[in-house]
């Protein structure tokens, strides 16, 4: 008898922007525009395969490495759950963004966060995505 496999659930949020795609997709790539709204330093070059981390004085770094990367529509990272430890060393999870125009102008984001090992890593992420794209909102001026 094969044992069961738990399958936790992706977190998926999607959020109606005014800002224009190519703003938003800015905020979402460039270092310097990432610090500003999720955590609080970043170091990470805007290409497919590069790798860098993000930076909270709370929590540490997590290693991040960017997996797609198609301005400005799709981007996704691979991420540490664990901080200070490289992504080979720590399990990880895939946060997935797509930015849509709106027929009305601004952009439709949908952020997706899959590969959780233990439910108590999604929640942990469901309350910081809470907070960090509330961040992200204020930063934009939503």
């Amino acid at each position: 008898m094969k044992a069961k496999t738990e399958t936790i659930d992706a977190i998926e949020r999607t959020l109606e922007l005014r800002a224009a795609p190519e703003r938003v997709w800015r905020a979402l790539t460039e270092a310097e525009e990432i610090a500003r709204w999720f955590g609080d330093t970043a170091e990470l070059e805007a290409r497919a395969g590069a790798e860098g981390w993000f930076g909270w004085q709370k929590h540490g770094r997590a290693a991040v490495r960017i997996e797609r990367y198609e301005p400005p529509r799709r981007l996704a990272w691979r991420w540490a759950r664990e901080t200070d430890t490289s992504l080979d060393e720590s399990p990880s999870t895939l946060v997935e963004w797509e930015l849509m125009p709106r027929d009305q102008g601004g952009t439709t984001l949908k952020l997706r966060e899959s590969g959780f090992e233990r439910p108590e890593d999604r929640q942990d992420n469901v309350g910081g995505w809470k907070h960090e794209l509330g961040e992200l909102l204020a930063y934009l001026g939503e």
